[in-house]
Parts: structure tokens; C-alpha cells; sequence
């Protein structure tokens, strides 16, 4: 269960891609976007390794969706600022 930012994996009925990874404790969340041109759609999951088997299934609290979404800011604060001072 090794995810890298620009890894494409199937989720949800598609295939999407990892925008970010975001580690806490033992616990893996994906940052991702659907890599459909024509599909506009990002989700925050939970990967878990069940016995190899991995499965993705929703943020469980708000404790752990407020983490993993700072994180993701935290993460993006470089491009933001760039952004930011462009405009």
C-alpha cells in the first residue's frame, strides 16, 4: 500500500489521480481527481489493507476529515501563494 502523487487508480467506476497522500498514525488518505477529461470530480478516501485487499471507504469523523483537509493545504500552501502573488 505504497501511493504516490500521480499514481492513477480505479475508484469509484473510474480511474483517478492521486493528488496527494496524506498519512496519519497508521491510517493512508487519497487526495484524488477523476482523470476523465469530461468528469469534474474530486474525493477524499480512507484506504485501508484488509488482509491485501485494499479498500477505499469514506472519512469516518470530522476530527480525521478536518486533519487530512488542513493537510491538504498544508501540503499545496507553495502553489496557493504562487497563485496568489500572480494574480
Amino acid at each position: 500500500m505504497n501511493f504516490q502523487i500521480d499514481d492513477i487508480i480505479k475508484y469509484n467506476d473510474g480511474e483517478y489521480l492521486v493528488l496527494d497522500v496524506i498519512k496519519k498514525n497508521d491510517d493512508v488518505f487519497l487526495y484524488l481527481i477523476n482523470n476523465d477529461e469530461y468528469v469534474n470530480d474530486v474525493a477524499i478516501t480512507k484506504v485501508k489493507n484488509n488482509n491485501g485487499v485494499i479498500e477505499y471507504s469514506f472519512v469516518e469523523n470530522d476530527e480525521e476529515f478536518n486533519y487530512v483537509l488542513n493537510k491538504i493545504i498544508v501540503n499545496s500552501k507553495d502553489e496557493l501563494l504562487g497563485f496568489a502573488i500572480e494574480e
